[in-house]
């Protein structure tokens, strides 16, 4: 059993190198940078409670029209009518659509950057070793999967799932700060905990393969998450009947690893 060590939380998400960013994600941040700064003053002279619940109404309002609609046919005017706020509010607190849009990206991805963040850094802590046996290693790969799976498997509107799938499909600035801020460290992680189990490259391609996949099958709870728990006759992915789902994957994702 490894006893992982204690550490001060750091922020392991969401620093990619400004020089590695699209112009497009350049943009999208400089316009949320701008809008949040607006905020923060606003917020300094009271209204905190008023503010957040108006940032928190756009932000889901968005999330369901870019998700029916897609980036390019919904409008701010749309947005700000649907959250039942005034456009020079949503102007106010993110700048503009790529903004909004990156927000909406930031709130989409929070809870499981919660639950990932420290999982990951104790991991990538634990694997300064260099003597970790394999079963050592199975538990390291488990100790930074499921925490994803929880995240996935939680009850979330289904837009969400159809945000994602818009923002995968017009390969906007959301997608891009999804990928870097979730998908990346989390399968770089994979990668290396892998390819030493395989004792492989994490870079070869037969443990990317693996890799992506590992991951692909607790991404694909988000899904497909309706259709399972109808079938389970299961009214969530809660207590017991979470452990078993994590109990399941597992022994398919460990059994992979011969």
């Amino acid at each position: 059993m490894i006893e992982f060590e204690t550490c001060e939380a750091t922020p392991y998400f969401d620093r990619d190198p400004v020089r590695n960013r699209s112009p497009a994600t350049r943009r999208a941040r400089a316009s949320t940078r701008a809008g949040e700064a607006r905020r923060r003053r606003h917020l300094a002279g009271g209204g905190y409670a008023r503010g957040e619940h108006t940032r928190r109404r756009l932000l889901e309002a968005a999330i369901e029209l870019f998700a029916e609609l897609g980036y390019a046919r919904a409008s701010t005017r749309a947005i700000a009518r649907r959250a039942g706020v005034s456009l020079p509010a949503l102007q106010y607190y993110f700048g503009g659509k790529e903004g909004l849009h990156l927000a909406c990206a930031e709130y989409f991805t929070e809870d499981v950057r919660a639950r990932l963040g420290p999982a990951s850094e104790r991991v990538r802590l634990a694997l300064g070793r260099r003597d970790l046996r394999r079963a050592e290693l199975l538990e390291l790969l488990r100790a930074v999967l499921e925490p994803f799976l929880e995240a996935v498997a939680a009850e979330r509107p289904e837009t969400w799932a159809f945000f994602f799938a818009r923002a995968e499909g017009e390969q906007t600035a959301a997608f891009e700060a999804i990928f870097q801020q979730i998908a990346s460290p989390l399968l770089a992680l994979v990668k290396e905990i892998i390819g030493r189990i395989l004792g492989q490259s994490a870079e070869s391609p037969e443990v990317t393969i693996r890799a992506v996949f590992a991951i692909g099958q607790l991404a694909l709870v988000r899904r497909a998450r309706p259709i399972v728990l109808r079938v389970l006759g299961w009214p969530d992915f809660q207590g017991e009947r979470l452990q078993t789902l994590k109990d399941v994957l597992w022994q398919g994702i460990s059994s992979s690893l011969g």
